[in-house]
């Protein structure tokens, strides 16, 4: 695949997740943006656009407050010489909202353009599941930025599986 065509998948896919509702800036609709960095070593980074969409007020547990649709771009050696992955996803999310900020959570489902296959890391699947933890702060009306920690593997569905970490800076604007 070259890289219009990588460009055209990101794009096209990032359309996708605007338009996922009818009305795409209807209430409790966020865009954001994440940039994370592998906890093992300075050579894994990644850059996730994501849509969240409002699916519950309530305080129930075990109701996720949000789903969430990203499309990220990867830059990892791998073996093979290749550096650059493109994932797509989806995540429920339950956020615990204060005045100061909020605590977050969760966990889903990735699938990456190829396997990641290093001295350091072993996905040796394109179906990943995600899991996240996070905290942040308000930042005005409708900004947040935060932190989280996120941990993705296949489950054991492939071995070896040794996943990867990353910490994550993360911003978004609500609507």
């Amino acid at each position: 695949m070259n890289v219009f065509a990588k460009v055209a998948l990101v794009t096209s896919s990032l359309l996708a997740i605007a338009l996922f509702s009818s009305n795409s800036f209807a209430t409790g609709t966020e865009l954001g943006l994440v940039l994370g960095r592998s906890t093992k070593s300075q050579e894994a980074d990644v850059v996730r656009f994501t849509y969240r969409r409002l699916l519950s007020e309530s305080s129930e547990w075990w109701m996720p407050s949000a789903i969430q649709l990203g499309a990220s771009i990867w830059r990892v050696p791998d073996l093979a010489g290749t550096t650059q992955r493109y994932d797509i996803n989806a995540t429920p999310v339950w956020r615990l909202e204060k005045s100061w900020g909020y605590v977050e959570g969760g966990i889903g489902a990735y699938l990456l353009s190829k396997t990641i296959n290093t001295d350091e890391y072993h996905l040796p699947s394109s179906f990943e599941f995600g899991s996240h933890i996070g905290v942040g702060m308000r930042v005005g009306e409708n900004g947040r930025i935060g932190v989280a920690f996120q941990h993705l593997s296949n489950a054991g569905l492939k071995q070896p599986n040794g996943g990867i970490n990353f910490i994550e800076l993360t911003g978004s604007i609500q609507f």
